[in-house]
């Protein structure tokens, strides 16, 4: 079979319950015109759906009675056409199971994927570790994974090191509306915005210490000369030794790293930029570029307010979208193009921010269905 084995195994069963997107389709499609090993595969699935007993089997199961005992398992309450696919989802898995094991992993995926999106939906805070198990973070707990504990609060999370070796993962989520503050095994402390999420080890062994963000996040490192501390975005790379540093990764073109305090460089398709205190960098024109920046502005969001100076309202959407979870459109494009001067102070509720903005600028603003349209 092709490389990736299991993700196009993944793609058959989505294909074949009828849940998979346009984009996946054209891959696994792909996938069985070129290789013979997935096209027997898929074959056999078919064959397998087409069989009476399979058709029987699903046409029977009762969706609503199935999914009380499976909510009891995972504590969810979907809506109802959730609860219909989910278990004519599970119909089927279980049907190729009989024959496939690999119909039972698919299950389980789409049971936890599930359950992950409905606590993000639902605007928790959670900790998702390497085996796929899903901790909301609402509450005082100790989290045990393997040797290493993990302290917990709906503020903030306490990572310790592991007694031994550990090769342990974890990743905390915080979504729109939310932000949250994690100490990782060295000390090291993150303070993480809205929408965005950190994948970090549980014990940092003797290599560098390495961590993956999505999204925006300060760090301030324990310093350590002997392990290089890398953070790591779908952009460009940040390595650091001891020193205070803001990386906003949400998208591309709005990619930068902010140094506080100490010396970092950024690393871009072998490309490596160093900076001072005082210096940020940011992508310009697919480069590393660098400049300077105020740090009431860059770093206000820590204390619940964005700041912005002659920006556009295209430049402000997105913190609006994620501090109080809407979609931005817009009536008119030109719209997006106007600039302000002022700040967004995220306790305050959605509507004084928006009569604020049509004082200063005349603009109109509606929400409806969750979607905020600048007029």
């Amino acid at each position: 079979m092709i490389e990736n084995k299991e993700y196009i195994e993944a793609l058959l069963f989505e294909k074949i319950t009828g849940t998979i997107s346009e984009e996946e389709n054209l891959v696994v499609e792909n996938a069985i015109l070129q290789d013979a090993e997935t096209r027997a595969l898929w074959e056999k699935l078919q064959s397998k759906m087409n069989q009476t007993a399979a058709r029987d089997f699903i046409s029977g199961l009762d969706p609503d009675l199935a999914w009380v005992h499976t909510a009891e398992m995972i504590q969810e309450k979907p809506k109802p056409y959730v609860r219909r696919l989910s278990w004519q989802i599970a119909g089927i898995a279980a049907v190729l199971a009989l024959v496939l094991p690999l119909g039972w992993h698919f299950l389980n995926h789409r049971s936890t994927e599930l359950k992950e999106k409905q606590m993000y939906t639902a605007k928790e805070i959670y900790l998702k570790t390497d085996d796929g198990e899903l901790i909301p973070m609402g509450k005082p707990q100790q989290i045990s994974i393997g040797s290493a504990k993990i302290n917990a609060t709906a503020e903030a999370l306490n990572s310790q090191a592991a007694s031994g070796a550990s090769d342990s993962w974890a990743t905390v989520v915080v979504p729109s509306t939310k932000d949250y503050k994690i100490t990782l095994a060295d000390g090291t402390a993150v303070w993480m915005n809205s929408a965005s999420s950190l994948r970090f080890p549980l014990s940092f062994g003797k290599g560098s210490r390495e961590v993956f963000l999505k999204g925006e996040a300060y760090f301030d490192v324990t310093r350590n000369p002997a392990q290089q501390f890398i953070v790591h975005t779908d952009y460009a790379d940040i390595k650091v030794h001891g020193t205070s540093f803001n990386v906003h990764a949400y998208e591309e073109g709005t990619f930068s790293t902010a140094l506080v305090e100490g010396s970092v460089s950024a690393m871009r398709q072998g490309q490596e930029l160093r900076l001072s205190p005082g210096q940020k960098t940011f992508l310009l024109n697919d480069n590393l570029g660098k400049g300077t920046f105020d740090p009431l502005e860059e770093l206000a969001w820590m204390k619940g307010v964005y700041t912005f100076h002659n920006r556009s309202l295209a430049e402000i959407a997105p913190v609006i979208s994620r501090w109080f979870d809407v979609k931005v459109a817009w009536a008119q494009e030109n719209v997006a193009n106007q600039t302000f001067t002022g700040e967004i102070d995220r306790q305050l509720p959605l509507a004084v921010v928006l009569s604020n903005l049509q004082l200063a600028s005349g603009i109109r603003a509606d929400i409806k269905n969750g979607v905020l349209t600048f007029k």
